[in-house]
């Protein structure tokens, strides 16, 4: 590794590499139906390799069979990682792993240390994989629809599902996202277990479905599924309740439940099973505060990540309570970790204001749905209210940029940016009011 390049800057660049690479794809003449422009590619690139799903163009009409299949691709490596293909690669070539290229891959998926990588990356490749297989037969079988067209077609429509699904990528090639099959039951709830399953972490998929030992899950893995289990149960019954009379009237009792639980679960996603403008105005709040949480670090969701939120909460209760120490299942969370969570909190929280803001003085929109895209796009979810194709180019591309930003990470953003502290240097402290 070229010692002049720092691993979180080589982070990046392989990441604005593979984009270049997907934006020339999509350009070329055979990958549409219709001329594209180069910034209808990249932000479709961009879009499909930060596993986000807000689009420029139609992907169902715009882009033809190899467009579609460059933006799977692209959603599949977003998913698993560059960090954990390459690894991949390396060990197939039978090439040692080095040093630098561990800390990168630990980098990309927000691992815990350097040991045990190449254990996590082939877990990776076997959780993913499986996971998307099972998947995808379930969707084939629960959805008929999806064979109209033929068999060839009938595969890639469900690889193509079961990929944006898993990776909580939100991309579609109905032109109505899942819209049209919202009384499919079976098939939602297909949808809604592999968004989630991809929104908790490798990490906590390991311990859950390689290593199976429940009753001993780390401290991670369980903040994770209390933290994700609250936000769901919490914005279901807020959908439940706001929408049981509008957007729910159709639906029988149980499909109630389950559209509510499935417009709580897309806060990672993307997908659509009732349209947003449907939704409430408090419920769009909610889902700006949900997406802003986003999914568990080492998934391939954004967002300041389920585990930061849960540290912040404790961290309050336990200042509140005069404590020194945040606790959780008789552990105490590192001070490090909880100071890295409320960086990353403020972070994102400034981040989005001052995108917010900006694209509402050059864009001349509305507050709600700027700031609605502003932490789709930040959180890598994809939801819109229908202004992504209402902005400027510079709109656009300040867009794209948040939804590589997400995708790499808000933290490692950070230590990239900050880098290592050469001096250090010790002053006479002082106090000051606070609050």
């Amino acid at each position: 590794m070229n010692r002049r390049i720092k691993p979180g800057h080589l982070l990046i660049i392989s990441y604005a590499l593979v984009d270049l690479v997907g934006t020339i794809l999509l350009l070329l003449p055979i990958a549409s139906h219709k001329p594209t422009t180069l910034l209808e590619a990249w932000f479709t690139a961009t879009s499909a390799l930060t596993v986000t799903g807000l689009t420029v163009v139609t992907t169902a009409t715009h882009w033809n069979l190899f467009g579609q299949t460059v933006i799977l691709i692209l959603m599949q490596i977003g998913g698993l990682g560059l960090m954990v293909l390459a690894t991949i690669i390396l060990t197939m070539l039978g090439m040692r792993i080095q040093l630098g290229h561990r800390y990168l891959v630990t980098q990309d998926r927000n691992y815990f240390d350097l040991t045990g990588v190449v254990r996590l990356v082939r877990g990776i490749l076997i959780l993913t994989l499986t996971l998307e297989v099972i998947g995808g037969i379930l969707m084939a079988i629960l959805l008929p629809e999806a064979w109209s067209n033929g068999p060839l077609w009938g595969l890639f429509f469900i690889t193509f599902h079961a990929v944006s699904a898993f990776n909580g990528a939100g991309f579609d090639i109905t032109g109505h996202s899942l819209e049209s099959f919202s009384h499919h039951t079976g098939f939602v709830l297909v949808v809604i277990v592999m968004i989630q399953l991809g929104s908790l972490g490798f990490v906590v998929l390991q311990e859950l479905f390689l290593n199976r030992n429940w009753r001993r899950l780390s401290l991670h893995s369980r903040l994770v599924l209390s933290v994700t289990g609250a936000i769901t149960v919490v914005g279901t019954l807020f959908f439940f309740l706001s929408a049981f009379k509008n957007s729910l009237a159709d639906f029988s009792v149980v499909d109630k439940m389950v559209q509510s639980l499935f417009q709580a679960t897309t806060r990672t996603a993307g997908f659509t099973t009732l349209s947003i403008s449907g939704w409430t105005e408090p419920f769009l709040f909610l889902m700006i505060l949900m997406m802003f949480v986003g999914a568990s670090p080492g998934s391939v969701g954004g967002g300041i990540k389920t585990t930061t939120f849960g540290t912040v909460l404790l961290a309050i209760w336990a200042i509140v309570r005069g404590k020194k120490e945040v606790v959780l299942f008789e552990r105490e969370i590192d001070p490090d970790s909880v100071t890295k969570a409320f960086t990353v909190t403020v972070m994102a929280g400034l981040l989005a204001a001052a995108s917010t803001l900006t694209l509402m003085v050059t864009e001349g929109l509305p507050f709600m749905p700027v700031l609605f895209e502003v932490v789709s796009a930040m959180a890598t979810v994809g939801l819109s209210m229908g202004i992504t194709r209402e902005l400027s180019g510079f709109g656009q591309i300040l867009i794209g940029l948040l939804m590589f930003v997400g995708r790499i990470g808000i933290l490692s953003v950070i230590i990239i940016l900050a880098g290592k502290e050469r001096r250090r240097l010790h002053y006479m402290k002082e106090d000051i009011l606070i609050g």
